[in-house]
C-alpha cells in the first residue's frame, strides 16, 4: 500500500503543524503517489487558508504509527 502523507503548518506558527494521510490503494508505484501530491496538497491549502504547505512524501508498506 502507498500512503501520501502531506505537513501541513501555520502560516503563522511554523511550529504548529499537522499530518494528512491519504491511502492511494490503486496505485502501484510511488511516482504515481508524487505527481498526485500537488494537486491534493493545493485542494487542502484552498480549504484551509491558514496553513502552508511544509512537504510531503509517498510511504510504502509504512504501519501507521498512531501516538508518536
Amino acid at each position: 500500500m502507498i500512503e501520501l502523507v502531506i505537513i501541513y503548518c501555520l502560516a503563522t506558527d511554523q511550529k504548529n503543524c499537522v499530518e494528512k494521510r491519504n491511502p492511494f490503494d490503486s496505485y502501484s508505484d510511488p511516482v504515481a503517489c508524487m505527481v498526485s501530491a500537488q494537486m491534493y496538497a493545493q485542494q487542502y491549502l484552498e480549504e484551509h487558508p491558514k496553513w502552508r504547505l511544509a512537504r510531503w512524501k509517498c510511504e510504502v508498506n509504512v504501519p501507521d504509527q498512531e501516538g508518536t
